[in-house]
């Protein structure tokens, strides 16, 4: 949500008081807003693990918010979703006050693909692309939107069994309805550089699939392109996405190498028209594989 909350400020001693009994080896991974999520060693469990933690600021939103992304990945397992094991409620003492969070324990991935993709050679962003369509293609099936598809918000985790694996992760404003508001009370939902041109109609309702299609797209052309965008945002993102042009994909490994089978399929799921694009992202996936064969593309 596009606000500007509190930064995350708590130390071992705070984070060991409330919750030692159960976590231990508190280290930060990464925070937002409403708190953070942070390394830890399950005393019960005997596994290492990561634990969510958000203030709970008292409002029924926040609260109900944090609830649904715990259930969402509780009830919609896949090897394409991080995978949660407990939640609940505790108090966090500050200055002698105990300050109510929300937390929940999830399996710990290596890295964000934001710290990871330009690392990555070109199979295994092929493959990062292709899990990550399979993990939205999951959602959609079970009606969940994710509302917040970007790099962030995309996981890795390396295993001798089954290599690169890709989990799709942070469901705070994922919906579980084709339909639901672009904005409330004038704020929009989501991250500026991802949001398809509907959802910059504020307050109106739109379907969310197309436009998790959307910033699917533009996070495939980042890691395609190993960090360029693929709309010019030096006059504001609203207008990129509402009016900008497509700039075609350049794969830095293949140069000069055509694409212009990739290239139209991202260019349509970019479309500023939500029935422009794919009818849904299992096609996308299909017809990516397609072009990728017709292309030559195989890293």
């Amino acid at each position: 949500m596009m606000q500007h909350t509190p930064s995350f400020q708590y130390g071992k001693d705070d984070l060991d008081s409330a919750f030692g009994d159960r976590f231990s080896g508190f280290r930060l991974l990464g925070k937002g807003g409403e708190g953070a999520v942070l390394a830890v060693w399950d005393r019960i469990k005997k596994v290492d693990l990561a634990l969510k933690i958000s203030l709970d600021s008292g409002s029924p939103e926040q609260a109900q918010r944090f609830e649904s992304e715990y259930h969402i990945l509780a009830v919609a397992r896949s090897e394409r979703l991080v995978r949660v094991f407990d939640h609940g409620r505790r108090g966090i003492f500050r200055n002698g006050q105990a300050i109510p969070h929300f937390w929940y324990s999830m399996e710990r991935c290596d890295a964000s693909l934001r710290q990871t993709f330009k690392n990555l050679g070109l199979a295994d962003r092929l493959t990062v692309v292709l899990q990550m369509l399979d993990g939205l293609a999951l959602l959609h099936a079970k009606n969940i939107a994710h509302r917040d598809i970007k790099p962030e918000n995309l996981f890795l985790m390396m295993s001798d069994e089954k290599g690169l694996s890709v989990k799709i992760g942070d469901f705070g404003i994922a919906t579980v309805a084709r339909r639901a508001p672009n904005a409330v009370g004038g704020m929009v939902y989501g991250s500026p550089a991802y949001l398809a041109p509907e959802r910059w109609e504020h307050e109106a309702d739109a379907d969310w699939q197309p436009a998790d299609q959307y910033a699917a797209a533009v996070t495939m052309y980042e890691i395609l392109s190993l960090g360029q965008a693929p709309l010019d945002y030096t006059q504001g993102y609203e207008r990129a996405h509402t009016h900008g042009a497509y700039r075609p994909l350049r794969i830095p490994e293949l140069r000069a190498w055509p694409l212009s089978g990739v290239n139209s399929v991202i260019k349509r799921m970019l479309a500023k028209q939500p029935n422009w694009r794919h009818r849904d992202i299992a096609s996308c996936k299909r017809e990516l594989e397609s072009a990728l064969l017709q292309d030559g593309v195989t890293g």
